[in-house]
């Protein structure tokens, strides 16, 4: 078990970590893609939802 850890440690060590610039680069492709995502989510939303009114609308009896 000890192997494991010290082993698990040596990896953890050995890792190349990012620069700053890329660091930074991900960071704001990141958030780019959460914003894009999330502005896509509220564009379907709306969508469905309006069609959905008029759907439920149409088929409302006290409407016809």
């Amino acid at each position: 078990m000890l192997d494991f850890i010290y082993d698990s440690l040596d990896t953890v060590k050995s890792l190349k970590h990012p620069d700053k610039k890329t660091y930074l680069t991900l960071t704001a492709a990141i958030f780019g893609v959460v914003i894009a995502t999330g502005l896509i989510f509220v564009v379907f939303d709306r969508v469905f939802s309006e069609g959905y009114q008029l759907f439920y609308n149409a088929m409302n009896p006290e409407a016809l």
